[in-house]
């Protein structure tokens, strides 16, 4: 009987310790959209903390996600993950004292000026190294990639678009535009002179009248786009690599441990996403006159 009692005493312990060190986070997310609900999903595999979810409403209007702070603030959890832009948007700099992670973000760039030192988290972009690799596979003699991008976006991702080029031997050449007619009359003046062209995720490059003109362009006078994700394949790019939702998850879970590990100490800078998946518009190659190697179509998870 002694051995019994000194047993549950024991497990009262254990309990009341494992509750005080238990590591929380508040996840921010609104439960409608699937895409958000598949990135939770790839989180709690991987997570170490137990998770409590706040719903919120994908209505463009902040002041639903900023009424929840003073109840996220109760619950004093150590880290916030944030799903979208909105949300995003809403807690950026509302919360500056913990650690908030965000995901399922396309170019969070669009959204600040200067990142907030307890925020980070993992875009769904690609690095341009992998698409610019692609891209020398299926032309190895190409010299120019071309690339209209807003001035105040997309700094970084250029950047690194630049050095992927120059480490294939090629050149990117870029302009800037403030609006869209702009947008389309530098896309016009770019893609008169070269063959390819690289999508950009800012705002106004992902506008319905640039995207249609850059469609119209590429199959009129048989220009090469490269994608953003698998739709763009489907509609005419030639190719691109898409994240997928659980694999986001996975990874902003992995960086929310190495966080939670190192005591959330330092700025931890944004990631880029690390899998994703090649798709291949194969009747395009095909009008184009381009041969892709089967090492290509090996790596490839979507051939249309």
């Amino acid at each position: 009987m002694r051995y019994k009692q000194l047993a549950a005493a024991l497990l009262v312990v254990c309990s009341i310790v494992a509750s005080a060190v238990a590591k929380e986070v508040v996840v921010v997310l609104d439960p409608n959209v699937r895409p958000y609900v598949e990135a939770v999903a790839g989180f709690k595999q991987v997570s170490n903390m137990t998770i409590k979810v706040f719903n919120r409403r994908d209505d463009g209007d902040l002041s639903d996600e900023r009424a929840l702070i003073a109840a996220i603030r109760a619950r004093k959890p150590d880290q916030i993950l944030v799903l979208g832009s909105e949300a995003m948007t809403a807690l950026a700099g509302e919360i500056t004292d913990i650690p908030i992670l965000f995901s399922m973000v396309l170019s969070p760039q669009d959204t600040w000026k200067n990142k907030p030192k307890n925020l980070t988290g993992v875009t769904m972009s690609v690095p341009p190294q992998r698409q610019m690799q692609v891209l020398a596979t299926l032309f190895p003699d190409l010299k120019f990639v071309t690339s209209v991008y807003s001035p105040d976006q997309n700094t970084l991702l250029l950047r690194q678009g630049e050095e992927a080029c120059s480490a294939l031997h090629m050149k990117l050449i870029t302009a800037q535009a403030g609006s869209t007619t702009e947008a389309i009359v530098q896309v016009e003046k770019l893609l008169a002179s070269h063959e390819v062209y690289w999508m950009l995720p800012d705002q106004l490059m992902r506008s319905r009248d640039v995207i249609r003109y850059l469609f119209f362009t590429a199959r009129e006078k048989q220009k090469v786009l490269i994608g953003l994700s698998d739709k763009y394949v489907r509609a005419g790019a030639l190719f691109a690599f898409t994240v997928q939702n659980e694999a986001l998850g996975r990874q902003v879970a992995a960086l929310s441990n190495r966080m939670l590990a190192e005591g959330s100490r330092g700025n931890y800078p944004v990631e880029m996403a690390h899998e994703a998946d090649l798709s291949i518009n194969m009747k395009v190659a095909k009008n184009l006159g381009i041969s892709v190697p089967d090492a290509l179509l090996a790596q490839a998870r979507v051939l249309y």
